[in-house]
């Protein structure tokens, strides 16, 4: 293990040195927005990286939801916007260069993998694109040219997941699941506020355009009365399509309380959560159905008095003092013990490898929702840490009740501000 530490070490700066050179001496310019070599002739990338890096406590910890809103309802003044831009380019560039120098401190042979160097060299355009649109920041012009680079990024890292998830599965002889978990619940986190913000002031200032009538549901991202039963239901909708494809019968979701029940969050988020737990909690379910004996599965069918259906997946949701409880239980046969401990690990997923493409639709959330351009996520196993990634930013939560050969509780707390 010594040897490979300093062999490590050894290529590393080598590596890091070579890049550098060719970085910088590179006389050809390239497109402000190709990923085939970053080209940085306004500032040293290394000295923005650390200084970024280092500021990270600071400047991260400081932002919540009630950041997102405090500006109140569009349209948002000029000068309100330009410091909303300030203050957000401070953040993306940490959360980009906290996240470059991680990539950075892999070990050297991972670096080498073409998916994982994919992403090193998308977060260096990055920190390009915003930190040389963001220098001046003092007219509308100025925000419109920095809103124009945000979407740029937030287009470029659209497959990003995929491409890391399959550079790590590549890479996992050369890294321990520990370290990988660690590692990847930073860059999810980082990944999330950098996306969120962006988007959030891009649609702050679509909104706040002249001639622009925009709904007063929305501030930027945030639904001020977003319904989680609404979202269940379209949910249900496009997941039942699914089953049915695949299984050949279409599961079903009630709501037993909360038909009326509002919430201001970012519609994205919640519907990226709820779909990977019914999408659990569906498949569980009639897997499950499909087991039993045929006599067992006619009794089922007439203790629910439906001609085809397994048992319903049942949805409460409830408003508390902090925001939102959201409950969905199933009859799925719950989940192993052994599984229970993996369950939350990246790369765990339920499906066998030979399962994987055959299921690679029912594992896959509207792309609308998870940004990935309609890659499979599910089917490498980063559905439900990336739904706890999600419901934890803003100090929420995912906890798991489970009786093997019953079913699942699963409870989504959301934190939300109650009044707007």
């Amino acid at each position: 293990m010594r040897i490979r530490r300093r062999v490590s070490r050894s290529a590393d700066f080598a590596f890091r040195s070579s890049s550098c050179r060719r970085i910088f001496t590179c006389s050809r310019q390239l497109s402000k927005f190709s990923l085939e070599e970053p080209v940085f002739t306004n500032f040293d990338v290394n000295q923005v990286i650390g200084l970024y890096a280092r500021t990270v406590t600071t400047k991260s910890s400081s932002f919540n939801f009630q950041d997102l809103i405090r500006f109140g309802r569009p349209p948002i003044p000029d000068e309100a916007l330009l410091q909303n831009a300030r203050t957000i380019r401070e953040i993306i560039l940490t959360s980009l260069s906290r996240r470059t120098l991680a990539l950075r401190n892999l070990p050297y042979i991972m670096v080498l993998n073409p998916n994982i160097s994919q992403i090193y060299n998308i977060y260096l355009h990055s920190i390009n694109m915003v930190y040389d649109s963001g220098a001046k920041l003092e007219t509308k012009e100025d925000n419109d040219r920095f809103v124009e680079a945000l979407q740029n990024m937030v287009d470029t890292h659209t497959n990003a997941i995929p491409t890391l998830a399959k550079g790590f599965s590549e890479s996992q002889t050369y890294i321990s699941g520990d370290m990988t978990n660690r590692f990847l619940d930073a860059h999810l986190h980082d990944r999330i506020g950098t996306r969120l913000l962006s988007k959030h002031h891009i649609a702050l200032t679509k909104q706040s355009a002249p001639n622009e009538r925009p709904d007063s549901r929305f501030i930027g991202l945030v639904d001020t009365q977003l319904s989680p039963m609404d979202l269940c239901r379209e949910i249900t909708l496009f997941l039942s399509d699914v089953c049915d494809l695949q299984y050949g019968m279409r599961p079903s979701m009630t709501i037993d309380i909360g038909q009326d029940v509002r919430v201001a969050y970012i519609p994205e988020h919640l519907e990226y959560i709820l779909t990977e737990l019914l999408k659990n909690s569906f498949r569980a379910t009639i897997e499950q159905f499909l087991e039993l004996t045929p006599a067992s599965q006619y009794r089922v069918k007439h203790s629910l008095q439906k001609e085809s259906a397994a048992y319903p997946v049942v949805v409460t949701i409830v408003k508390t003092a902090g925001g939102v409880v959201i409950r969905l239980r199933d009859r799925g046969g719950g989940i192993e013990e052994d599984n229970l401990k993996r369950i939350w690990g990246y790369s765990e997923s339920t499906f066998e490898e030979e399962e994987r493409d055959g299921f690679k639709t029912l594992n896959t959330p509207p792309p609308s929702v998870t940004g990935t351009g309609g890659s499979s996520m599910g089917g490498l196993g980063y559905g439900l840490p990336l739904s706890r990634a999600y419901a934890e930013y803003f100090g929420g939560s995912i906890d798991l009740e489970t009786c093997f050969g019953w079913g699942t509780d699963v409870y989504l707390t959301i934190n939300s501000p109650q009044t707007i």
